[in-house]
């Protein structure tokens, strides 16, 4: 066995998720080389654990190059559909590892950028004054707001009116989603994205690629969940705000409660009733020392048995 393949179905979060189980591929076969075939190559460029990354759907000569005549390792099972990522027992990190016989070597993500790349974008933001980044809305295209995922819109522009006078606000967004007054739209690539983190000075984020890059780059947020757990899909370094709400019909769930796209016949209680407002923005004022909603404790990462190319963070 020369190759192991590693497959990623998913969004970009789940393929940032995803870097912390090809570290626990890497410190299982060091001498293997990983392919990666995701749609979201950005997420794994310069990662020195990775030999190839191939784009589903662009991958010519996959076949011959690494499956013909060898013995390649195949991981392409779908970690959503395990029992203790339906029952939110463990960190999806734990049960994409546990899946494959991997052990776990911790929760963390990783990214990787040249000191180039870090270079452009501190000259393309030209930070001037504190920065605060936003990512209130997250999702598919042709979603604009999810109740399940994102901040409710009238929260999210209370956030930026406390905010404005001390921070200058980048919102990272697609396009078509909605721009807060007060804010300045950030429309680029993932990797610009994430590195634009590395300029914050404080970061309020949703379920999204955001606060998984954040928790990579180990820059603590405020991160806001409504339809997920932060038990599976968060980070202790992490200020999680959970919210509890009344459900609607659940008639056409199947194995998640929540339709992530934000079905609305599963929601009872109006989406600008999610969080309580008042509380909410005290909260973001203050400098706490645990999370707003305590989550059963999670294994911190072993350090790597391998010496690797270290992480870029200011």
């Amino acid at each position: 066995m020369e190759y192991i393949v590693f497959q990623i179905d998913g969004g970009a979060g789940k393929n940032v998720i995803a870097t912390s189980v090809a570290r626990s591929i890497n410190l299982k076969w060091p001498d293997k080389k990983i392919i990666i075939l995701t749609a979201h190559p950005e997420v794994w460029m310069c990662n020195p654990r990775v030999y190839r990354v191939m784009q589903t759907g662009n991958s010519p000569y996959f076949y011959e190059d690494f499956i013909k005549d060898k013995e390649t390792l195949i991981l392409a099972q779908e970690p959503y559909r395990q029992s203790d990522c339906i029952y939110r027992r463990k960190h999806l990190s734990q049960v994409w590892c546990e899946m494959y016989g991997l052990e776990w070597s911790g929760e963390l993500p990783e990214l990787y950028f040249t000191p180039s790349e870090t270079q452009f974008v501190s000259n393309l933001i030209n930070k001037n004054r504190p920065i605060l980044v936003m990512q209130p809305f997250g999702g598919a295209s042709n979603n604009k707001y999810s109740w399940a995922r994102d901040i409710p819109p009238s929260l999210a522009q209370r956030i930026v009116d406390e905010h404005r006078n001390e921070f200058r606000i980048i919102q990272i967004k697609r396009e078509d989603q909605i721009l807060l007054n007060g804010a300045e739209p950030l429309t680029t690539s993932q990797r610009i994205a994430f590195m634009t983190l590395l300029l914050s000075d404080k970061r309020i984020l949703m379920d999204s690629m955001m606060q998984h890059a954040a928790a990579a780059l180990n820059l603590p947020s405020y991160v806001f969940w409504i339809g997920n757990s932060p038990a599976t899909f968060g980070y202790q370094i992490h200020k999680n705000i959970v919210t509890n709400f009344e459900m609607g019909t659940l008639r056409h769930s199947l194995y998640d409660p929540f339709d992530i796209s934000g079905d609305p016949i599963q929601l009872m209680t109006p989406p600008d009733l999610l969080f309580d407002t008042t509380s909410i923005i005290n909260y973001l004022k203050e400098v706490p020392s645990q999370n707003i909603m305590p989550q059963e404790k999670i294994s911190e990462p072993e350090p790597p048995k391998k010496e690797v190319q270290k992480k870029t963070k200011k």
